[in-house]
């Protein structure tokens, strides 16, 4: 058994770590509301952009549009995979649900079909070096001071890799914010643009009355590019907000077990006080008998 001195050593360090992992909590608390407010004001502009561009996208013509075309039963391209990441860990599973679906297209047994991995967050770009995966292109260092700057960047260059024929889809693998306690690994067809219904958030399949001023492609090849650079930046909104919830989370998990760790040393410590006080006490009574005897 360790020694009270020992015992008494480690409680005060779990304590410690305890008082780090409840600021770290408070924290992620605090940044938390920020990003979960933007993410709410966002979505309904963000579904209903959407919505705008699927309707005007589905009317006959519009299918030749190079953001709209579909895959070809030939194609040989490679396929861009967006896999979104945080820059610091301590997050519980957040950075490994993303990681592990990447790893189901590397895996793939065709090399054609692997595809070309665009790493957004430290934790991804460090896996990917650390598995030998080159990637095509890496962004990190953004996250605490996201805005609409880093989608704009970020969707350009892979509207114009894209438009260049590097790829024939682009796909953005990350996890959703559904609640503090829950959040969703979303499979995602950044390009081509979508057109299904059910593929964008189930709004209705209402194509309105729309007259078009100058004309329906001048509006497309404006809106397009607009629509995909919002969606990534919805998307980055809605990795934020679940790596905040997923941290908190991880923090007060910790702070727990640090706190169960704490009763247990405290009664191992007790355990062991009582026991030297036991052993002094027969010393004292055995030394006792021998003087008297």
């Amino acid at each position: 058994m360790a020694s009270i001195r020992q015992i008494r050593s480690r409680i005060a360090s779990v304590k410690n770590i305890q008082h780090i992992t409840r600021a770290m909590k408070m924290v992620a608390s605090a940044r938390l509301h920020k990003a979960q407010l933007q993410l709410l004001n966002t979505r309904p502009y963000a579904y209903k952009l959407r919505e705008v561009v699927r309707d005007i996208a589905s009317r006959p013509g519009a299918e030749r549009h190079p953001l709209l075309k579909k895959l070809s039963p030939g194609n040989t391209k490679p396929l861009a995979l967006v896999v979104l990441t945080s820059d610091k860990g301590l997050c519980g599973g957040f950075n490994a649900k993303p990681l592990q679906a990447a790893g189901a297209f590397l895996r793939a047994e065709d090399p054609a079909q692997r595809p070309e991995i665009i790493s957004i967050g430290r934790k991804g770009i460090n896996f990917f070096r650390r598995v030998g995966v080159k990637a095509y292109r890496e962004w990190s260092g953004f996250w605490q001071d996201l805005n609409w700057h880093h989608a704009d960047q970020m969707g350009q260059e892979l509207i114009d890799g894209f438009l260049a024929g590097r790829w024939s889809e682009v796909v953005v693998i990350y996890n959703r914010f559904k609640s503090i306690g829950v959040q969703e690994l979303v499979q995602e067809t950044l390009l081509p643009i979508c057109m299904e219904s059910q593929a964008c958030e189930g709004h209705a399949d209402d194509k309105g009355g729309y007259q078009f001023e100058p004309s329906a492609d001048q509006i497309l090849d404006y809106l397009l590019p607009r629509a995909v650079k919002n969606t990534l930046w919805h998307t980055l909104l809605e990795s934020k907000a679940s790596e905040l919830a997923a941290r908190m989370q991880s923090m007060e998990n910790a702070s727990r077990n640090a706190n169960e760790m704490i009763s247990e040393l405290t009664l191992h410590m007790n355990r062991a006080r009582q026991a030297a006080i036991t052993r002094e006490i027969a010393e004292l009574v055995g030394a006792v008998e021998v003087i008297n005897g």
